[in-house]
């Protein structure tokens, strides 16, 4: 009896621990899903941020093109003089435009009265550019109303929606984003400019992942599919057989979350939504979605579940088999904990991770290690993978990580590396963690090694653009301070070289500019002088925009008569220039090693070219 009680004891407690282990993997099973549905939101949120960004970037450049399309002097010679020799200069110039930018597959030119004058037609896929004389009366189209209501100087943008030819949308289905801008010479419109932007073409710009997982769908503010890797169900509110394919009607739930928030994400149906709401033109945006079914959610989580299984089925076991001793459970939970390490690292694919042994000798590695550096595992087995990885050039960032490993058991720091049969260098955060036993020693090394090449890429980019004049896209005051700086540190350093020159330019009677035509007026005509002194300087001179209409420009390794030659030309061009009737005035000297010194000297030649009647330059040279 006594040992009938005894088996039911053991059995029962068996089953307590049992229930309480599984209750416990359960709950983690539970939490690991939704930290995997939270870290794929948060990675297609951050694909949707760049997306965004670089839309934006994007719009900005095709807004300049057509502004400089529309001002340019052939086209203006062409609503003057409509001949035919004027109209071949105009598609000549869009032409080389088109094949340069691939971003269009239409520019036109529309009259007043909405028929199409000039037609230019591009194929990405062979880079033809061909000219389309089958003119169309566009007069009842919805975007011509809205080009109708621009302004001059004034670029607008119309939503996606599909290409049309004499009344029908053209076969196969392209769809087109339009960004108009007014034809406006001597006071007079004479038409409207109209590019169609190639919506798949800047979508593949936008979307910077290395799979299609996270790329975008387009839908606008009704719910209907602009753009999707599923060709047929977009432009429903346009196509009566696709009307069925409507978000907001397919998952409502989701729509109303979406319509509260900028960004976010959401779960419906299963389905993982994550959105981002843009602004394509004034009181006009679409949601770009990133969408992942239940079963691609699936599969992402299903390896790492796997291991929690696999994980709870042990301790499970491990209750079960008394009779296994100690010394062999433990060598196995050893054995099998690091292998788990290393394959939930390697199936989650988040990074590439390297186990070594106690001399830092490689003896495990993942698919991602192989992917990142190009290393298999006989490349690298038993040796000292992260000395050959980082080279002889930072074997000072080795020993320091030697050194902070052996102290506090853990190092983590940036590293950069050449992979294997490839040129480009990546930049990665590398961690090196030492795994203990219990008497404190060392029983192996993980190391884990990030790629972050594109953030450190954005970053350089963010930098970049901290460094612009937004008005003219030249450098601002802060970036020519800093090189100026360096320029006075090589005059220094080597006193006897020709290091160049500086030079400050105003545009002269800019307030009467301001005064008489409008503030809108005096950003264009700093807008034009940035182009200009972009167009008729060399490519080493270095221009910014240091004031309102204040430009400086440093030109390396050029004597002040060259310099001067230079900006001579550079102040008759401005002054020829027809959309900008104004002049400006220079002041010149060479570099020196004292940045202030040199800026006021160049400040006084300045002066003195104002004081003297403007539209001139005055040369400082204090060795004279």
């Amino acid at each position: 009896m006594r040992r009938n009680n005894g088996f039911f004891f053991l059995i029962t407690t068996t089953l307590i621990f049992i229930s309480l282990i599984s209750a416990h993997y359960l709950n983690k099973r539970h939490q690991l899903i939704n930290a995997n549905i939270t870290q794929t939101a948060n990675d297609a949120l951050h694909q949707l941020t760049y997306s965004e960004y670089e839309y934006d970037g994007a719009r900005t450049q095709l807004a300049s093109i057509v502004e400089l399309l529309s001002q340019g002097l052939n086209l203006y010679e062409y609503v003057l003089n409509p001949t035919e020799p004027n109209q071949h200069l105009v598609e000549r110039g869009w032409a080389s435009v088109a094949r340069n930018q691939k971003w269009y597959t239409q520019i036109r030119f529309i009259n007043t009265q909405g028929k199409e004058a000039i037609q230019l037609d591009y194929s990405r896929a062979d880079g033809s550019v061909e000219s389309n004389h089958h003119y169309q009366d566009i007069s009842d189209r919805a975007f011509f109303k809205y080009a109708e209501t621009l302004k001059e100087g004034e670029v607008g943008h119309w939503s996606i929606d599909l290409e049309m030819e004499n009344g029908q949308y053209t076969i196969p289905y392209r769809p087109a984003l339009r960004i108009i801008s007014p034809v406006t010479t001597k006071g007079k419109r004479y038409g409207y400019l109209v590019l169609n932007v190639d919506v798949e073409y800047l979508v593949s710009r936008l979307n910077f992942a290395a799979t299609d997982e996270f790329a975008p769908e387009f839908i606008n503010e009704n719910g209907f599919y602009l753009l999707s890797s599923v060709s047929n169900k977009i432009f429903g509110h346009l196509l009566e057989e696709r009307k069925a394919f409507n978000f907001k009607s397919l998952y409502p739930d989701a729509w109303l979350v979406m319509e509260s928030k900028k960004n976010g994400f959401v779960l419906d149906q299963g389905n993982l939504f994550v959105f981002n709401k843009v602004s394509i033109a004034p009181n006009q945006y679409i949601y770009m979605v990133v969408h992942i079914d239940p079963e691609s959610l699936y599969q992402r989580s299903q390896a790492s579940v796997n291991d929690l299984f696999l994980e709870g089925l042990f301790f499970i076991l491990l209750v079960l088999t008394f009779t296994i001793p100690i010394t062999v459970a433990m060598f196995y939970y050893r054995k099998r904990s690091s292998e788990s390490q290393l394959a939930r690292a390697a199936l989650s694919g988040m990074s590439a991770v390297l186990i070594s042994d106690r001399e830092h000798l490689a003896i495990k590695i993942n698919d991602e290690f192989t992917k990142l550096t190009g290393l298999n595992f006989e490349q690298v087995e038993f040796k000292d993978a992260i000395r050959n990885l980082l080279g002889s050039a930072h074997d000072d960032i080795y020993q320091q990580m030697l050194k902070i490993v052996m102290e506090q058991g853990v190092w983590e720091g940036e590293i950069s590396f050449t992979p294997l049969e490839k040129t480009e260098q990546v930049t990665a955060i590398m961690r090196v963690q030492s795994v203990c036993t219990h008497a404190s020693k060392v029983s192996y090394y993980i190391s884990s090694i990030v790629d972050i090449t594109e953030r450190k890429a954005l970053e350089h980019q963010l930098r970049r653009l901290s460094e612009k004049d937004a008005l003219t896209n030249l450098w601002n005051r802060r970036k020519f301070e800093a090189e100026l700086s360096n320029s006075a540190k090589q005059v220094e350093r080597y006193p006897n070289a020709i290091h160049g020159c500086l030079a400050l330019l105003d545009i002269d009677h800019f307030k009467r500019v301001n005064d008489e035509l409008g503030h809108d007026e005096g950003d264009r005509v700093i807008s034009v002088v940035g182009k200009s002194l972009l167009l008729l300087l060399r490519e080493t001179d270095f221009i910014a925009r240091i004031g309102g209409e204040e430009f400086a420009i440093l030109m390396p390794h050029t004597p002040l008569s060259e310099a001067k030659l230079a900006l001579n030309r550079l102040r008759e061009g401005i002054e020829l220039d027809d959309n900008i009737p104004i002049t400006v005035s220079i002041g010149l000297t060479k570099l020196s090693a004292d940045t202030k010194h040199c800026y006021k000297v160049a400040d006084n030649a300045l002066y003195q070219s104002k004081s003297q009647g403007r539209n001139r330059i005055s040369v400082w040279d204090e060795e004279q």
